[in-house]
């Protein structure tokens, strides 16, 4: 049997650790751009204070970097063409949670069916995380690897001063 030391252990979080990283370099223009922007209009936040604030951080972030009209054109392209989808599905998450609180409620439990209705919840979220990965990567490559730095390291000066890192 072998002991690992905490040397052992931190050791083998870097890779994942490194890997985290590489993945928020690739999301850094969604996160707190045009997809936090999209998320949030597709799951009902889109009016008055919230959505001027995610506008304002997008436009934030890719002013930031240095996008130019022409990315922040293309950019905006690609979060409003997902939006009908993104809508739709927050939509589908809405009715089988409606459901899934019917079944709860009803006199007599059937387990099998809020299962069902459990997983079906789940593929829709996974639909949902689909598009915006999609959203993502697209919005990724309008984007300089300089430029994409650049938002990275403003995503992280965000996430400090909420105290998320």
């Amino acid at each position: 049997m072998t002991t690992r030391t905490n040397e052992d252990t931190t050791a083998l979080a870097r890779p994942r650790a490194r890997r985290r990283w590489t993945w928020l370099l690739l999301a850094a223009p969604l996160l707190l751009g045009g997809a936090t922007y999209t998320v949030a209009e597709a799951h009902g936040f889109g009016h008055g204070d919230m959505h001027e604030h995610m506008q304002a951080r997008m436009q934030h972030i890719l002013n930031d970097v240095g996008a130019t009209d022409a990315q922040k054109a293309q950019i905006k392209a690609v979060w409003d063409g997902l939006r009908p989808q993104l809508k739709a599905a927050r939509q589908d998450h809405f009715h089988l949670r409606q459901q899934i609180a019917q079944a709860i409620a009803a006199p007599t439990i059937d387990t099998a069916a809020i299962e069902k209705l459990r997983q079906q919840s789940v593929q829709a979220l996974d639909h949902t995380s689909a598009l915006i990965t999609q959203g993502m990567v697209a919005t990724s490559q309008v984007l300089t690897p300089d430029q994409r730095q650049k938002a990275l390291s403003e995503i992280r000066r965000h996430h400090q001063a909420d105290g998320e890192e």
